[in-house]
């Protein structure tokens, strides 16, 4: 039963009693009375069930919103809430995604690296036989020299020098006893000897223990040395040569040589093993007047003289500029000249057409107008005011304070 109903019912049931009172109007007093009292007190309950009614109302109001209160906080808050792990989905759907590229990767890395140590193996075989193949064939000593001036020449072409412009080979000395593999020429006619001849033996034997290497002319006997041993060896063999190098003073004998020779060892690890076990060796060469090259610093060396050779290039180009532009200066003079002497000339056929029109229409025309009965109209000639102009600043003047030297740049 609803609150309202049962005020009604209360309401019915108290006019009932009322009813039943006025009926018994006849009654005594007393009865009149209980009558009024009971009205009161029927009055009293009803305005205390509309004063409950009213709470119930006002309760059941705020229990409404109360819950709709709470309705909108749980919303908001799944919605905080979803905005929230949204993005920790995102990520680690990302997270995962990333994973799974990785683990690809890594299993494509792995493969390629598989693929590239069996590269780096059959590279590695590879190397070795050449190396044994290249360690036979530089086990005959004019192959060696062979070998040595191919590496040579292939380094100075790489440094962009040019044959018979920047170096040469196989130029014989004024005595022709002493050849040097190849002459690096500078500018101003200098030039450089560079030996490309070094002893092999002993290092080649060192490197090949596991394959037992015979060279031309070697003793027997020697086969049972151990590899300090051939090292030093080996160390020995570049000071002698480097020695010999000295004695033969190439810059003696080549016009304007340097007062060195290079020795060019064609390879890093030959000359290495050498300054290893003989350290002094190096110092002890520069003070013989012999530089030890491996291919590197020979490489620094000649792209230094490529450099050099550049730059020589671009002051013969600056003097030859400077030349032409003497030659263009002095032209522009002459020019200057003739341009002058053809504005006193226009000047001068300027006056002269002016004076002989003057006597035309002074002299001749008036005769001429005379045959104005014959019907002849000359037409008239018109006075010439044009000027010549000449040249505002003399390009002597314009040109004094071009300073060029005599002798080009050096």
């Amino acid at each position: 039963m609803t609150p309202q109903n049962f005020f009604f019912f209360v309401l019915c049931a108290a006019l009932a009693c009322l009813s039943w009172a006025l009926g018994k109007r006849s009654g005594a007093l007393h009865a009149h009375l209980e009558l009024s009292q009971d009205l009161a007190r029927s009055q009293a309950q009803v305005a205390e069930l509309r004063e409950r009614l009213s709470q119930e109302h006002t309760f059941q109001s705020l229990l409404a919103d109360s819950q709709s209160q709470t309705a909108q906080l749980e919303s908001a808050q799944h919605q905080h809430l979803m905005q929230t792990i949204l993005p920790i989905n995102e990520g680690l759907k990302l997270l995962q995604t990333s994973v799974s590229s990785l683990e690809r990767q890594q299993a494509a890395q792995i493969g390629a690296l598989d693929q590239q140590l069996k590269w780096t193996r059959e590279s590695e075989d590879l190397l070795r036989q050449s190396t044994q193949e290249l360690t036979r064939t530089l086990s005959h000593a004019p192959l060696r020299g062979t070998w040595g001036e191919a590496q040579l020449r292939s380094l100075v072409e790489s440094a962009g020098l040019i044959e018979h412009v920047h170096f040469d080979t196989q130029v014989p000395t004024a005595g022709r006893s002493k050849r040097p593999d190849m002459i690096v020429l500078l500018p101003q006619d200098k030039c450089i000897p560079v030996d490309a001849k070094v002893p092999l033996d002993a290092y080649l034997r060192a490197q090949s223990e596991d394959t037992p290497l015979h060279l031309d002319g070697e003793d027997p006997s020697d086969q049972t040395l151990t590899y300090e041993q051939l090292m030093l060896q080996h160390a020995k063999s570049l000071r002698r040569h480097v020695s010999e190098l000295s004695r033969k003073e190439y810059w003696k004998e080549l016009p304007h040589a340097a007062d060195y020779v290079i020795a060019f060892v064609p390879s890093e690890s030959i000359l290495s093993a050498a300054l290893h076990t003989d350290p002094s060796l190096m110092h002890d060469a520069l003070n013989m007047n012999v530089v030890l090259a491996s291919p590197t610093s020979l490489w620094a060396i000649l792209r230094t003289v490529a450099f050099t050779w550049r730059q020589q290039s671009l002051s013969t180009q600056a003097q030859e500029i400077i030349q032409l532009s003497q030659e263009l200066y002095e032209r522009l003079q002459t020019l200057g000249k003739h341009a002058s002497k053809v504005s006193v000339a226009l000047n001068n056929a300027s006056q002269s057409w002016n004076s002989f029109l003057g006597s035309f229409e002074s002299r001749a025309l008036v005769s001429a107008r005379k045959l104005s009965g014959i019907h002849l109209s000359p037409e008239p000639l018109e006075r010439v005011h044009v000027e010549a102009k000449t040249l505002t600043t003399p390009l002597s003047q314009a040109t004094e304070n071009l300073d060029f030297p005599a002798e080009g740049i050096s």
